[in-house]
């Protein structure tokens, strides 16, 4: 084994320009490029990203693809450690293999796959890759006990390390982009994807069920890219009472996020099940109040600052709406307790977990 100062190591960032993961490569590559380890460090990449410090290798090879398990080994042999952020991890890579396991959703939400390959893949690389790994991260202690229900043979090589909080940043002119998304009133956000488990038709339910106290006062703007939508969600929301007062904006690019947080009466998260919860700490770090689901790993990340409801139950969200755009002192509470969980959540911390991580295995 080569000393640590001359091993190569390889973070596998084809998913770089994505959302979700992508935050995530995104953001531990930022804090590598600042680090020594910038030496030893090459990026994986299908495209060139311009403005970062870190050496990169074109690698071409399509997600979930065969490719990625035969030739990319093969491409990254002389590697000594290779980092894959998902469980796409190529099996039959000879060095030390460390992979990130954001959360379980797709074994434990099966249903929601697209296709039978996408269920075979995802059923089969899962178990591969947990048997392969030397080292499991995980985002939170409720993903770690999960794949351990599992697995429990790979309890010794699963670590948390949870993600950061990037610092909010201002926007130059936020009542622009609230214009162009057709926001003019007072507003509830929700940011994310739009996938059943996310629990968005619920949200919309309550929504229409708090107008008792909010008489229309206020909008629900929903922000997500449309082809996550499996739910049917905008066909839902033609049909029902308060279409009028709900805004649909699509995608959001980053740049327009800041606004969108700042902005926010209320910040509301709905989901059934998640690996971290990233949109409700982002939204804590503009010091919006949240009220969240009490699912999965929510209450681990979030800590007190929320008001928690049941995800199943819309009678409870909607009574957490009409308390949080009414209840001042609650609401200025939540604020100072949400800007304090969000600060203590730093990609800085991250990035030093995962070298510590690298450097026991080298």
């Amino acid at each position: 084994m080569p000393k640590q100062s001359d091993c190569k190591i390889f973070f596998d960032a084809r998913m770089y320009k994505n959302s979700g993961i992508g935050s995530y490569i995104r953001d531990l590559a930022g804090q590598y490029s600042k680090q020594t380890i910038k030496n030893n460090l090459i990026l994986l990449t299908g495209e060139e990203i311009p403005g970062l410090d870190l050496k990169t290798k074109h690698c071409s090879y399509k997600i979930y693809g065969l490719a990625e398990q035969i030739l990319l080994p093969y491409s990254v042999r002389k590697a000594d450690l290779l980092h894959t952020p998902h469980y796409n991890a190529p099996v039959f890579f000879p060095g030390k293999l460390v992979v990130t396991i954001h959360d379980l959703i797709h074994l434990n939400y099966y249903e929601q796959l697209p296709s039978l390959f996408h269920k075979l893949y995802a059923k089969t690389m899962m178990g591969m890759v947990v048997k392969r790994a030397d080292a499991i991260m995980t985002d939170s202690d409720w993903t770690k006990m999960d794949i351990y229900r599992r697995w429990p043979w790979a309890e010794t090589k699963i670590k948390t390390v949870y993600c950061g909080v990037s610092e909010p940043q201002a926007h130059a002119n936020p009542k622009q982009v609230l214009v162009r998304y057709g926001i003019n009133k007072p507003y509830i956000l929700y940011v994310g994807l739009l996938k059943r488990h996310k629990n968005i038709t619920r949200l919309v339910e309550s929504f229409a069920a708090a107008q008792r106290s909010l008489k229309g006062e206020y909008l629900l703007v929903i922000s997500g890219d449309a082809k996550s939508d499996d739910a049917g969600l905008k066909d839902y929301i033609d049909g029902c009472s308060v279409r009028q007062l709900i805004r649909l904006t699509g995608f959001v690019p980053g740049a327009d996020l800041p606004a969108l947080y700042g902005q926010a009466s209320v910040f509301a998260f709905p989901s059934m099940a998640e690996g971290f919860g990233l949109p409700p700490l982002e939204a804590m770090s503009y010091g919006v109040p949240v009220i969240s689901s009490n699912a999965t790993c929510l209450p681990e990340i979030l800590k007190d600052a929320p008001l928690y409801f049941d995800p199943l139950n819309v009678e409870d969200m909607a009574a957490c709406l009409e308390r949080a755009v009414s209840d001042s002192a609650w609401r200025q509470e939540a604020t100072r307790k949400g800007s304090a969980v969000a600060a203590g959540y730093r990609w800085e911390e991250t990035a030093r977990e995962c070298l510590e991580l690298y450097q026991s295995l080298l």
